[in-house]
This record gives structure tokens, C-alpha cells and sequence, in this order.
């Protein structure tokens, strides 16, 4: 044990939750005469939609009424009264469903919708929100809609009946109505691209997808809708692989084949092909997801890596990725391959690159940081296959499953006894894999509603990687004037092309998770490089890295979590483009990069070792930290009260622990500057660096000046926990810094089909009293950091301040519903650290424990 370990809190009080402030951005809609004007054209179109859908189902040889997706995008809507309203018209109308809502946000401007300010002045290009609503209708409820329509635009106080006045409320601020179409199913899901780019194998008699239905609720109309889509698409001449309904996070889809020459026929002109139209497909997607290498290079290692000598049998790192190289001298004896599917028949030696990469990562990290080894076995599920291409080797999730179900099941055998529980003590699962045709905007995926769902179902952390985006980069200068400029000229330029480029620069699925730590990478490692004219390091270290994907998540919530160190790669000149630099990739033989194992031939027996770059280093390498955290846990554990850590906790435990000692450095300044942002612009910065670089040597242990506890709980829906730390010091005689850090880490139910989506939230506060300790915050906004289910805050002073030596800070933790009733508990975990500035004559650190140890002795929480 350390000299100074981390302390548990006494047990919390029970409390009254704190309450929050409300309140939404205003804006200008046009009068009712104006809506009436601009809404007739659109409402004239579903009437033609409705008519054609009478004349198709009185032909119809099957009877089965046409359904229609409405889509209403609503200016700063509320759902509430819309939801009491769909949900009445579905009493007379068996097929009228709500399906899901979710938020554009930034649209612009115009002459009837636009942002005021306190004034009610137009705010010059300003931008508003809208929600989309999305509902499913048969002829009868969508000709309600335009009926009452019809009625309210006669009469402006026409009186709407009884539990259908949210369609009044609706009517008045509604932007756009159309049906969910061919626009919807097939553009921004990567889906025509990926056809595009199959086509051009002319050995290719069909191409497969993804289809995903819209969810219904009903378990009899989900078989319903499936039998319609199988029916078509076997009309087509094409199969059905596999198909997948998880009911709690709304998902339900196919994997299908479609002949060649439908699929370019639906490139050449969508709706001639019917299955476009089909009423229950929400989108088309692409199949699979690869994880390319482009080369191959490695070279003998002859560092020291120090191998554990005893190494414990129960996993508590899980990896899904490529198969590792199990006997790798650096790998020997420390994997537990889990391969129910057989995926290692389909892997050479030389192909296991990603997870013999990502395996190394988390048994030693970095190879050239000389830190310590695991000493615990890893459990490895491999869920990809390589395949060979002209450029090397390349890995991939296998285009003949669904992905969202490949996970589930994994998830699911390592817990569930009827499916194997073949590693229950896993606590952490590395997944540092993206889908790369699947950019987060608005709408949640389903890879990462799952992530969510089996978070708190299992009690799991997923440490998940934000994702690369490793194209070329346009310079907006000459490479060569690029190459000249200095370090921190390179860094604000390039700010400004990836702020650009934004909208491109997108996290992957699954990193909008939001139960998931998100890891981002940081332009470092511990490499030794001297750059040329021709090969340049285009940023600073410890600059976010150029390929690493920027936030936010879901309601702008933080994401990426944390940014690691993921590897330096240097830029060369593009010959064919002069403004343009290009990466290198892959796993190369030379520095820079992250340093870790890759695959041998045995019968060489040497070290083979490559350097690489990107968001899977860095999500690897914070997995090692979580394997390092797991251990100190069980130590302070046992230590206090002679037991293990909680097994329902530690996931959170350790989720707030990694984030615990994160901080934005010196970069914010930066990005400040070359964005010319005002104040500090918290809120900006957190797309870029989340909450900053973890330190977790600051979390490790304490010192003479800092003192870290922890604690943990569940709450249930308006309730409270309340934290005391004595702090036995006289701050009123002179000034002394000090710093308060707060990190609370949750598990949330979910709403899959609303846009708050967040069934529960928990926040912490200081109490007012307490806040003139430490009144300035650094490093985050404060609205925010309760977004998402993390949140992390500093504060300090160096003021002079009345505080008594009786006195102690409280800290307490809220929970209320968020996006509707939930059930049972919500488990957190919180780290507190108390510090002043080292070398004053103040132990902090004792004069603490001591006064904890005279109160209450720490416990554990019995629930």
C-alpha cells in the first residue's frame, strides 16, 4: 500500500434533491395567418398521399392498409402534449405509433422561424432548433390530422377535441411536414457509397445490407412488418441472412442480399424500385466495418518488458477485437481467446495485427514508457476477419452478421449463465472499433443504445474509441510554407482547417454512447522522431490529434470523455497536391507512434514490434489504466474494511477514477486563440478535448497536500445523498490556494424513442454555504458537464475566507427522472480530492483522515 492511499467517505446522509433551472432560447414564429399561407402546400401533398393510398389499397390482393411515417419538424416543440395527442388517436387507430422525436439543431435563420434576443430583436445569423417528430399513421388517423387541419386553419380559436390540443400546439410552430421517404432511408447512412464502391467488382451477383425497420412496439406487428420485407425482398430475387429485435434499446432489422441490378437501379432512380418505398424500413445501411493496415512493417524489439511472474486467472479486461497472436513472446500466458464462432480458423499469424496491437497495448502499454505490466489475464472475444488486399492485410467486422447482435450475444455469454458466463469478472470491455460510414449527428445508433442498455444491465464499462479520420488534409497553404511555419503557427492553423471541416470530423459509432467512457487521442508517445522537409509532424504534442474525431454527443452532451495519448504520425507532401498533406498509416517499422507487439513467426522467436497512431492506441492504453485502477481499488478496499470493492460498483468506480486527474492543459488557450473565442467558451472547447487529459498519477495515491475519497451509491428518482468533508483549516488569516475536484460517475436507464433519451440524471452541487471556499471553476461549463452521465469539475480560490475549524464542505448528489418514468435504482460512484498549494506547512492528508476517523469509521454502503 502507499503511504498516503485514497480514503472511503462515511457513509452518506439522505437528502432532499437539489432542484434545477429551466428554461429555453427564444425565437420568432410567423403569425397564423402566415402558418396557414406556408402550410398549405404541404398538407395538399399528404392529401395526395392519402388518396393514392385508398386507390393502392382497394387493388391491394393482400388487404393490408398503406401506413405512413409523418414527419413534423417543429420549431423549439415540447413533446408532451404532441405525445398525449398521437397517443389518443392511436385509441381508435390500432397502427398509429410513436416512433421516435430527436433534435436539428443550427438551423438557420429565415423570414418566419428565427432566434431573438431578451428584446425580441432578430438575433443576425442566429440559428433555432427543431425536434422532429416521427409517428406512425394508417389512412384513417393521418386524415384526422388533416381534418382538424382544415378546422384549426377556418378558425384560428377552432376548439380541438379533448386530448388532441398538442396537435394545436404543433400546428403553430410547425416548420416542415412531409413523409418519411427514399431521402431518409437512403442519403447520409453511407449506404450509396458503399453500394458504389462494391459495383465496381463486376464478379458481384448481389451486395448485401443492412435494413433497419422502424421499431414497433408490438411484438406481432414487428413479425408482421418483417414478413412484408422478407416477402419483397425474396420477390426481388434476393435472401435474407439473419434478422434482430432487442426490444429494450428499439431496434429491429435485417440483413439481406439484393440482386445487382436492383441495387443499380436504385442508384440510377430510387423510386422505381419498391422496396425503397416499403412503409417499414427506416434506413439502408452498409455491412461490416474494416479496420484497415495498409502495411505491415515491425522490427525486434530488444527493450525490457518486464513480464508479469505470476499472473491472476480472472480477467477483469475484456477486448473485442481482431484476433491477437496468443503466443506472442509479449502476450504469452496473458490472454484468455474466447472464439465460440471460429474466427481463428479464417486468421494467418501475420494477419493478427489489431488485436495483438490492441492486446499489448492493454497488457503493457506503451512499449517504449517502460511502465508496469498487468499481472491479469485478459479475456479476448474476437468478433473480425482479415481479408487480403493489394495494400496488405486488412481486418473487418464480417459482413454476414449484424453487428448490434454479434455484440449482444458476446455481452451476454460473458454474463448470462444459460449462454455460457464464460468470464463474469470482466468489469471493463475495450471496443476500440468504429463504424467508420457511421458519423454521429442527431440520432443515437444502435450500437451505442446497446452499449448503453448493457451497461446498467451488467454493470460494464466500455471504453470506446472516438474514432479516426484519417483522409488527407487540405493545408490552405503550400506544403512546403506549411512545413516552415512554427510550432504554434502549425497548431492555430490547423485548428482552423479541422473546425472547417467539422461536420466531416464526427465521432464514429459506437462513441456517442452514453454510458461509455469516449477516448479521444492525444498527438503524443514517447518516441524519439526528427521530422524533414518532406515528412513533418503537423502539430505540437499534446495537441489533440488531427485524425481524432470531435464531439459532442447526444444533446450536446461531453464526448469525447478524455483524450490519451494515442501516437504522433508525420505528414508528407502530397506530389499530386502541393496544398494538400497526406498520413502515413499503418504499422511502421519507424518512429513516431505508440509501440506495441505485433505478430511473429515463432519460429524466429523474436520481439516484432511496430509503431502506430490513432483512437484505438489511446482507448487500449486507458484500458491498461483501468486494469492499474482495479487493483489500487481492491488495496484502498481492503484496506478500510477488509472486502473486496463491490462488484456492482466497480465499473463506476473505476470510470470516475480514469477521469479524475483530467485536466485541458495549455491547448485550450490555444484553440481559444485560433478560433477567436470569448472568455473562456467552455462550451467549445469540450468538442476537442472533453474534460481534458487524464493524469492518474494523481489518483493513485495522496499526498501531504491532497487528499482524494471516495464514495458510492444508488439513488432512487428524487433523491438525494449528502457528503461531508471535514476540513479542519484556517483560511481566514491569509491567503491559501486550494482546489476542489469532483468527479461523479453514473450508469443511466434509457429512452430509446425520445430525444431526452437519458431516463435519469444525477448531478452533483456544493452546497451554498460552502461555495465562497472555492467559488471559481475551472476547465468546464457548468451546463454542460450535467448532460451526459459524467461529470467532472474543478474549483479553487486563493482568497482569504471566514471558515471555522469545525467546519466541512458538503456535497450533494441529486437524482430526478429525465426522459420519463424509470424503475429501480441508479448506481454512481464519486472521487472528491481536497488540495493547497505543496510546500505549505499543512497536512492536508492527515489532519483529514483524522477528523473522518473521529466522527464516523468508513463503511461499506449495505443496499
Amino acid at each position: 500500500m502507499p503511504e498516503r492511499p485514497l480514503i472511503l467517505f462515511p457513509k452518506y446522509e439522505s437528502a432532499e434533491r437539489k432542484k434545477r433551472p429551466g428554461g429555453s432560447p427564444k425565437f420568432h414564429a410567423p403569425t397564423y395567418d402566415r402558418q396557414v399561407q406556408r402550410l398549405q402546400p404541404k398538407l395538399k401533398a399528404l392529401q395526395s398521399a392519402i388518396d393514392n393510398g385508398r386507390l393502392h389499397f382497394t387493388q391491394s390482393p393482400d388487404g393490408i392498409e398503406p401506413e405512413y411515417t409523418l414527419v413534423l419538424e417543429v420549431a423549439m416543440g415540447d413533446s408532451k402534449s404532441f405525445f398525449t395527442a398521437v397517443k389518443n388517436l392511436g385509441k381508435d387507430n390500432d397502427d398509429v405509433e410513436w416512433l421516435f422525436e430527436l433534435i436539428e439543431d443550427d438551423i438557420a435563420n429565415d423570414e418566419d422561424f428565427y432566434k431573438t434576443n431578451t428584446k425580441n430583436e432578430c438575433v443576425e445569423n442566429g440559428s433555432i432548433s427543431c425536434k422532429l417528430f416521427c409517428v406512425l399513421t394508417n389512412i384513417r388517423a393521418l386524415s384526422e390530422i388533416l381534418t382538424l387541419w382544415k378546422n384549426y386553419s377556418c378558425d384560428e380559436s377552432f376548439k380541438f377535441p379533448i386530448g388532441k390540443t398538442g396537435l394545436r400546439d404543433v400546428f403553430r410552430n410547425l416548420k416542415d411536414i412531409h413523409l418519411w421517404g427514399t431521402k431518409e432511408r437512403l442519403e447520409e447512412t453511407g449506404i450509396l457509397d458503399a453500394w458504389r464502391e462494391d459495383l465496381k467488382d463486376p464478379t458481384l451477383p448481389e451486395l448485401k445490407c443492412e435494413i433497419e425497420l422502424f421499431f414497433r412496439n408490438s411484438k406481432i406487428k414487428r413479425i408482421q412488418a418483417q414478413r412484408r420485407l422478407e416477402i419483397m425482398i425474396k420477390e426481388l430475387g434476393g435472401r435474407v441472412l439473419t434478422a434482430s429485435s432487442i426490444e429494450a434499446i428499439g431496434y429491429h432489422a435485417l440483413l439481406v442480399t439484393i440482386p445487382r441490378q436492383y441495387v443499380e437501379c436504385i442508384l440510377e432512380n430510387s423510386e422505381g424500385v419498391s422496396i425503397v418505398k416499403a412503409d417499414p424500413v427506416m434506413f439502408f445501411k452498409p455491412t461490416g466495418q474494416a479496420v484497415v493496415r495498409s502495411t505491415a512493417e515491425s522490427f525486434t524489439f530488444n527493450g525490457a518488458v518486464e513480464m508479469p511472474t505470476e499472473i491472476n486467472g480472472e480477467p477483469v479486461i475484456g477486448l473485442f477485437d481482431g484476433l491477437p497472436q496468443e503466443h506472442h513472446p509479449f502476450l504469452e500466458g496473458m490472454l484468455v481467446i474466447d472464439d465460440p464462432d471460429d474466427y481463428t480458423s479464417a486468421y494467418q499469424i501475420k494477419d493478427r495485427l489489431h488485436g495483438t496491437s490492441m492486446a499489448s497495448l492493454i497488457a503493457h502499454s506503451d512499449l517504449n514508457s517502460g511502465g508496469i505490466s498487468i499481472a491479469r489475464k485478459i479475456y479476448v472475444r474476437p468478433i473480425m476477419k482479415p481479408y487480403p488486399t493489394l495494400r496488405g492485410s486488412c481486418e473487418y467486422i464480417p459482413d454476414d452478421i449484424l453487428i448490434v447482435d454479434k455484440i449482444h450475444e458476446s455481452v451476454r455469454r460473458l454474463f448470462e449463465p444459460v449462454a455460457g458466463a464464460v468470464a463474469s469478472t470482466v468489469k471493463i470491455i475495450n471496443l476500440s472499433i468504429g463504424i467508420g460510414n457511421l458519423l454521429f449527428y442527431n440520432r443515437i445508433s444502435p450500437l451505442a443504445r446497446l452499449l448503453d442498455w448493457l451497461s446498467l444491465k451488467y454493470r460494464v464499462l466500455f471504453i470506446v474509441s472516438a474514432g479516426n479520420h484519417s483522409e488527407d488534409i487540405n493545408l490552405g497553404i503550400p506544403f512546403k510554407d506549411f512545413s516552415q511555419l512554427s510550432e504554434i503557427e502549425k497548431d492555430i492553423q490547423m485548428i482552423k482547417i479541422l473546425d472547417e471541416n467539422s461536420r466531416h470530423l464526427r465521432l464514429l459509432s459506437p462513441a456517442e454512447s452514453m454510458n461509455s467512457l469516449t477516448v479521444g487521442a492525444v498527438f503524443d508517445d514517447n518516441s524519439n522522431y526528427v521530422q524533414n522537409a518532406v515528412q513533418i509532424l503537423p502539430c505540437s504534442n499534446s495537441f489533440p490529434s488531427p485524425i481524432s474525431s470531435l464531439g459532442k454527443g447526444i444533446n450536446h452532451s461531453i464526448k469525447p470523455d478524455v483524450l490519451f495519448k494515442g501516437g504522433r504520425s508525420i505528414m508528407l507532401r502530397n506530389f499530386l497536391n502541393d496544398n494538400e498533406g497526406r498520413w502515413r498509416i499503418g504499422c511502421n517499422a519507424n518512429p513516431p507512434g505508440v509501440l506495441s507487439a505485433q505478430p511473429i513467426d515463432i519460429a524466429s522467436s523474436s520481439n516484432k514490434v511496430a509503431y502506430n497512431f490513432g483512437t484505438s492506441d489511446a482507448t487500449a492504453m486507458i484500458s491498461h489504466e483501468a486494469a492499474k485502477c482495479y487493483d489500487i481499488l481492491q488495496g484502498i478496499f481492503y484496506n478500510e474494511i477488509g472486502e473486496s470493492v463491490p462488484s456492482e460498483y466497480v465499473a463506476l468506480l473505476i470510470k470516475a477514477m480514469l477521469v479524475h486527474g483530467a485536466e485541458w492543459g495549455t491547448v485550450a488557450d490555444t484553440i481559444c486563440k485560433a478560433l477567436n473565442l470569448p472568455g473562456r467558451a467552455a462550451d467549445d472547447i469540450h468538442k476537442w478535448l472533453g474534460y481534458g487529459i487524464p493524469n492518474i498519477s494523481r489518483v493513485e495515491e495522496c499526498t501531504k497536500s491532497r487528499v482524494t475519497l471516495i464514495g458510492y451509491g444508488d439513488l432512487e428518482k428524487e433523491s438525494a445523498h449528502l457528503y461531508e468533508l471535514p476540513l479542519p483549516f484556517d483560511f481566514h488569516s491569509k491567503k491559501i490556494y486550494r482546489c476542489l475536484t469532483v468527479t461523479l460517475a453514473y450508469f443511466t436507464p434509457i429512452k430509446p424513442t425520445v430525444q431526452k433519451y437519458r431516463a435519469a440524471q444525477l448531478w452533483f452541487t456544493i452546497e451554498d454555504n460552502n461555495k465562497k471556499l472555492v467559488p471559481s471553476r475551472l476547465n468546464a461549463d457548468d451546463k454542460a458537464v450535467v448532460r451526459g452521465t459524467l461529470q467532472h469539475e474543478k474549483f479553487c480560490s486563493n482568497s482569504a475566507v471566514t471558515w471555522g475549524k469545525e467546519d466541512s464542505l458538503k456535497i450533494r448528489i441529486s437524482c430526478r427522472e429525465d426522459a420519463g418514468i424509470f424503475e429501480n435504482t441508479i448506481p454512481y460512484a464519486i472521487f472528491v480530492s481536497f488540495e493547497v498549494a505543496e510546500g505549505l506547512d499543512i497536512d492536508v492528508y492527515q489532519d483529514v483522515t483524522t477528523k473522518i476517523k473521529q466522527k464516523v469509521p468508513a463503511t461499506a454502503v449495505i443496499i
